[in-house]
């Protein structure tokens, strides 16, 4: 399907999708499994996951895809060592974790009227890591954990992602006031951009390096950011997350403990105890790739973490949405221009 044809049918199922007429025939919580291929012929409705799948087919990168462009013009090239030739589907997870309901009324949740303008930054993020997951072909979890009694929540990372990634080769965690920016992009590419060979039990784009004591550690080294996440799956890997979960513990690493609830919980203990057992493991991705947004020290190439204005979350997410509504949009305006375009030599009624 190409050309004006594609594009037709493009607009036609956006119409139908923002009538709200299509019903999805996917649910959302608590796991959900994506088929690869798309039916030719549909016996129900055609779904949302399709409609996405439709929609991204003309700017999708393949895994090989030699090169990407940003904003800026600067060019980010693949290596010549590949790890990935083929897209790894049902493989990958992509994984929100939460301890908060996300039920009020703003919120993903609620059980109510929807309202996509007045939804808070956590649903904005886990919509936006949801609807990759559609695109690409993923399974995508939602992990609600019980809270911890004592120490801070965000250290429910190490566990849940090692239990989740017991099912899976890949999975991929990102904070809800994190979000994929080129939606386009997917895990493959970037594994291979990252060079994340069978070795790597872990990934973590770096903090923006500051003034000494902000955001390094007790050596003043940067420490690495745990809202985005890459974990594949090893006995190694397991070897990982246990230590960091049992981190505070104080029996491997002494004095970890202080990490409970002072900021950066998890990530201070992380970058101060566990990383430096797990060396030849660990890929540090630049900060500027997979973290901050533009503004900061780091712009957030291709992943952005708004640690600060976190209601741009939403905002990111409709900017990429919309990236990918109009530009065959653009395409069928420049295809037909010809006979949209017409000269008006003078400014008279005739």
């Amino acid at each position: 399907m190409t050309g004006f044809l594609a594009v037709s049918v493009t607009l036609i199922l956006l119409t139908l999708l923002f009538a709200y007429q299509l019903p999805s025939r996917i649910p959302v919580f608590p796991g959900t499994h994506f088929e690869e291929s798309i039916p030719s012929t549909h016996k129900a409705p055609i779904s949302i996951q399709e409609i996405l799948r439709l929609l991204y087919a003309p700017l999708k990168f393949s895994p090989n895809t030699p090169a990407f462009t940003d904003d800026d013009g600067k060019v980010y090239r693949l290596p010549e060592n590949q790890v990935y030739d083929t897209k790894l589907g049902k493989k990958v997870c992509i994984l929100d974790l939460e301890t908060r309901p996300l039920d009020k009324k703003d919120q993903l949740m609620h059980d109510g009227d929807y309202s996509w303008k007045d939804l808070d930054y956590l649903s904005g993020g886990v919509l936006n890591h949801y609807t990759y997951a559609m695109i690409h072909g993923y399974d995508y979890k939602f992990i609600r954990a019980a809270s911890f009694k004592d120490r801070h929540n965000t250290w429910i990372k190490p566990s849940s992602i090692a239990n989740v990634l017991k099912e899976y080769k890949f999975v991929i965690f990102l904070d809800a006031d994190a979000a994929f920016h080129q939606m386009h992009i997917p895990i493959e590419w970037l594994l291979n951009y990252w060079q994340i060979t069978p070795d790597i039990s872990l990934a973590m784009a770096l903090d923006p390096a500051g003034p000494p004591g902000t955001n390094d550690d007790r050596f003043n080294r940067t420490l690495s950011n745990t809202g985005f996440i890459v974990a594949q799956q090893s006995d190694r890997t397991q070897e990982i997350l246990r230590a960091w979960h049992e981190c505070p513990d104080d029996v491997r690493y002494d004095n970890c403990s202080q990490w409970k609830d002072p900021l950066f919980h998890e990530q201070s203990a992380f970058g101060e105890f566990v990383r430096y057992d797990y060396e030849d493991y660990l890929k540090e991705i630049p900060c500027t790739e997979a973290n901050g947004y533009p503004g900061t020290l780091c712009k957030g190439v291709f992943v952005r973490h708004y640690w600060y204005g976190k209601h741009r979350v939403a905002n990111d997410f409709s900017n990429s949405t919309m990236q990918a509504i109009t530009a065959p949009l653009q395409k069928m305006f420049l295809d037909h221009h010809k006979q949209i375009v017409q000269e008006q030599t003078k400014n008279e009624i005739v």
